[in-house]
């Protein structure tokens, strides 16, 4: 089995967080698979800039998310039997899931669906205010706004390149994040989401499997196991995504049309 993995982060820049990444497919999934990182071009931001510090954008993000689909569509092309898209706010999902037949899945979406299994009341720790906004949309538009606990951030913020410096071991980033996420319990939160993909891998690196009693869901496990499972259910028992409703696939033809259209008017801007 081959899983394209595609961050919304240049993983050139986090050399830690990627390094992690692919320890984690090691570890995670079954022998015989393999999972190939991808990121965004490496010039996607600027020099010093975090995706962190521009992801609140809306017109950044809808830019970002076409380098997403076009990933995804190429990785069918290429043979790949799954998507896992490592990012929170989810980009692009919705619209790959329309366009191609394999799997495709992302981070916030499954932890709250594998958080679900483990217990009733997650809560999402994050990095910013920003993300936190992000986050409570795509929360409700998945139908998990009634059971969630809470969604916070970090206090005091960090970025990813913040993040990043902590791959060789941090006690100092991990009771950041305990204490943070007391607030969270507080409020009764029984299953911890550390809610960034840079965030979750280094509270794995750091080996921090739950605070006061409560489990943290490690959601970059939980996404390459889900992609896993939906590429068996495909092979095994014939399930694929339905095509009626959300993910309507439009024709082929409208398809290249459409992209044809914007390349050529992104051009021209």
């Amino acid at each position: 089995m081959k899983i394209w993995h595609q961050s919304f982060t240049d993983l050139d820049r986090l050399p830690g967080y990627a390094g992690m990444l692919a320890e984690l497919g090691r570890r995670i999934c079954s022998a015989g698979t393999v999972v190939d990182l991808h990121g965004v071009r490496p010039d996607t931001y600027p020099p010093g800039v975090a995706p962190v510090d521009v992801g609140g954008y809306r017109w950044v993000l809808e830019m970002i998310q076409f380098q997403i689909v076009e990933n995804c569509i190429l990785a069918e092309r290429e043979g790949y039997d799954a998507v896992a898209i490592s990012c929170f706010v989810d980009p692009g999902l919705e619209l790959v899931r329309s366009l191609v037949d394999i799997p495709v899945v992302s981070s916030l979406e499954t932890a709250l669906l594998v958080s679900s299994t483990i217990g009733r009341r997650p809560g999402l720790l994050t990095l910013d205010d920003s993300m936190v906004r992000m986050i409570e949309r795509l929360v409700g538009d998945y139908g998990f706004r009634e059971r969630l606990v809470g969604i916070d951030h970090l206090q005091p913020p960090l970025t990813e390149l913040d993040l990043d410096k902590g791959f060789n071991g941090s006690a100092e980033l991990v009771e950041t994040f305990r204490a943070n996420a007391r607030r969270l319990i507080a409020k009764g939160a029984d299953v911890l989401i550390p809610a960034e993909g840079v965030l979750n891998s280094l509270m794995v690196r750091n080996a921090l499997e739950e605070v006061d009693g409560v489990p943290v869901l490690d959601s970059y496990g939980a996404v390459l196991a889900m992609a896993e499972m939906l590429v068996h259910l495909r092979e095994r028992a014939g399930l694929r995504v339905s095509r009626s409703g959300a993910y309507s696939r439009p024709p082929a033809s409208t398809v290249e049309h459409i992209r044809a259209v914007t390349a050529r008017t992104l051009q021209c801007a």
